[in-house]
Formats: C-alpha cells, structure tokens, sequence
C-alpha cells in the first residue's frame, strides 16, 4: 500500500513536470511567432508554479517589451536580476531601458556588468558608444563603436554610428566608408547620411 502512494506520488511530479515544460514550450513558440499577449499569458500560467524561472521571467519580459508595455518589461528584467544579478541578457535589457530614459549613465553601469560578463558582447559596445556620444565623450563614444566592430564585422548599427561620429569629427573620407558599409548592411538610415555627406 505504502509502495503505490510513493508511485502515485512521483506519478504526479512526472505529470506536473511533464505539463510545466511543455508550457514553457509553447510560450516560447507563442513568441518566436510574435503572438505577444498569447505568450505572455502560457508564461504566467507557467511563472505561478515556478516563480523563480529566469528564463521564463526574461522571455516574458521580452514580450512586453514587443508589445510596448516598457514598465512590465522593466519589472520582469529586475526580477531576473534579483534572482541572477550576473545574467547578461537582463543586464543589457536594462542597459537599453535607461539609454531609452536618456539616463545615459545607468545605462553605462548596466552595460559595463554585460561587459564585465562577456567582454565580446558586441551590442553592449555599441549602446554604451551611443551612450557617450549623447553624453558628447566623442573619443570614448569611438573606442567603443570600434570595439563592437571588432567583435561583429555585420553590426549595421555601429558602422552608423561610427560614421555619424566620423561627421562631427570632420572625418568625412572614413565617414562615408562606415556609412556605406552601414547601408550595405542593411541600415536604411545611412542613406540620407550618404547623400548629405559622401558626394
């Protein structure tokens, strides 16, 4: 008698494990196919019996953002450092949050903690140069599109920025070179630049 108890016991963890993971799976196609809000409700049907999931929490997160709910997405991103404070998509989530608040240095303190995690993190580079060239540090704003470059020779953005930078800088020969590559990369915004600057 004691036997069965103990199985029908484990039966129902199996179940409930079982249910759990495929929850989650389908929050997670829910969102690759960017049904926002049907995500968001399979990740908090699977968040009320796991509440400290970060993966979950994050890819929630995520979907608010998608959705423009900018103040539950923040929510969710602090939670997930509350609960893994060296978790580097979270870090650089809350980077891009303050950047969006124009509350550059924040924004810097987070990325500098993605840095600090993965020191080849390109898109962490290239948000903290846009931090600085708002702040007009313009050398330091450089240093910091070169190195997210260095790590992603496809990062459209930061040949944008860089060459934008290049302007200001009276560089306009390497400008238009970062600039062109920036189009050929798929950064439509370039050509207003290009047709402004690169005659």
């Amino acid at each position: 008698m004691k036997s069965l108890k103990i199985f029908f016991v484990l039966f129902a963890v199996v179940m409930l494990v079982g249910c759990n993971s495929e929850l989650t799976r389908e929050a997670d196609n829910l969102f690759k196919e960017g049904k926002y809000k049907e995500a968001i409700e399979a990740y908090n049907e699977y968040i009320s019996t796991k509440p400290k999931d970060v993966k979950s929490l994050y890819n929630r997160g995520r979907a608010y953002e998608e959705l423009g709910d900018i103040e539950s997405a923040r929510k969710d991103f602090t939670r997930v450092l509350d609960l893994d404070r060296e978790n580097l998509n979270a870090n650089l989530s809350m980077g891009k949050y303050w950047y969006n608040k124009k509350d550059f240095n924040k924004s810097i303190a987070f990325l500098d903690k993605v840095i600090a995690i993965d020191g080849r993190e390109s898109v962490a580079y290239l948000l903290k140069g846009r931090c600085l060239h708002q702040k007009s540090e313009f050398e330091d704003a450089k240093k910091n599109y070169d190195l997210a470059i260095d790590f992603d020779k496809k990062n459209a953005e930061a040949f944008l920025y860089r060459g934008a930078l290049k302007i200001v800088l009276k560089q306009n020969k390497s400008a238009c070179n970062d600039l062109n590559r920036a189009l050929a990369l798929g950064a439509t915004e370039a050509k207003s630049a290009i047709a402004k600057h690169c005659k």
